[in-house]
């Protein structure tokens, strides 16, 4: 009986532990992401601002194109590397040209 009663107490220790842990962890992330967060209104903040917005989506798009580009380097020779790279550069020169022209005109 004694150990039985061991167990359960060790039981419900842990169940405890395990419940606050995730109301804790729960609680931060519903305090972080919430519709009413502090990561949710810094981004619709940045979000607002054109060049931040910009700044914003170029690391939006180099950053999995640089996730690519990495699991295309395990070929050394790879023409499609060479061309991702290439695009890319167009792409992020196009869109800070297209940020100059609207801050500028």
């Amino acid at each position: 009986m004694e150990r039985l009663m061991h167990e359960t107490r060790e039981t419900l220790t842990a169940v405890m532990i395990v419940a606050c842990l995730a109301a804790g962890i729960g609680g931060a992330v519903v305090y972080t992401l919430g519709s009413d967060g502090w990561l949710t209104s810094m981004v619709r903040d940045v979000l607002q601002d054109p060049n931040l917005a910009t700044l914003a989506a170029l690391t939006a798009v180099i950053a999995p194109v640089a996730v690519a580009k990495r699991i295309l380097d395990r070929d050394y020779n790879s023409i499609l590397n060479n061309l991702l790279v290439g695009a890319v550069g167009l792409g992020g020169f196009v869109i800070l040209l297209q940020g100059v022209r609207a801050v500028l005109g």
